[in-house]
């Protein structure tokens, strides 16, 4: 890969693990004071609220999430794996990767039986599991934006 290229990529690894930093940073700070249940209930709500929206299709809105989730959460991991090299790095994005696919099983189980109306929308998530994916993300991407601005 040219020079030029890998820069572009950086970029854009470094916008990504930014946003993800910023946007689990809010979650991560409610974990940190002991107090998620009040985000969670806010986020379930919100959630539950857009899913049942009238208009339009609730099956296709969280089939999107969803696979516009594993496409961004794919495109994070190959980058990470791609530009850093670091094996400390590399080791702990084997971990997260792992997580995430631990994460998303269950979710598209929840979500399978959301379809079949045995669980509320609400009921989709499973906030343990959200709580430590979201400390390993917040981790991982802060982890990331120093390995780029120390290395790169």
């Amino acid at each position: 890969m040219g020079r030029k290229v890998v820069d572009h990529l950086l970029i854009a690894l470094g916008i990504m693990a930014g946003i993800i930093f910023m946007v689990y940073g809010i979650y991560f700070a409610s974990i940190l004071r002991g107090n998620p249940q009040a985000m969670e209930g806010e986020m379930g709500e919100t959630f539950a609220l857009w899913l049942n929206t009238e208009g339009k299709s609730g099956r296709l809105r969280l089939s999107l999430l969803l696979l516009g989730s594993l496409l961004l959460e794919g495109a994070y991991f190959i980058l990470v794996f791609t530009l850093l090299h670091n094996p400390v790095m590399i080791i702990l994005t084997l971990i997260l990767a792992g997580e995430e696919l631990l994460h998303v099983g269950v979710v598209i189980n929840a979500v399978n039986k959301y379809w079949r109306g045995k669980i509320e929308a609400q009921q989709i998530f499973n906030w343990i599991i959200e709580r430590v994916s979201a400390i390993f993300f917040f981790t991982h991407a802060f982890l990331v934006l120093v390995n780029i601005l120390v290395v790169h």
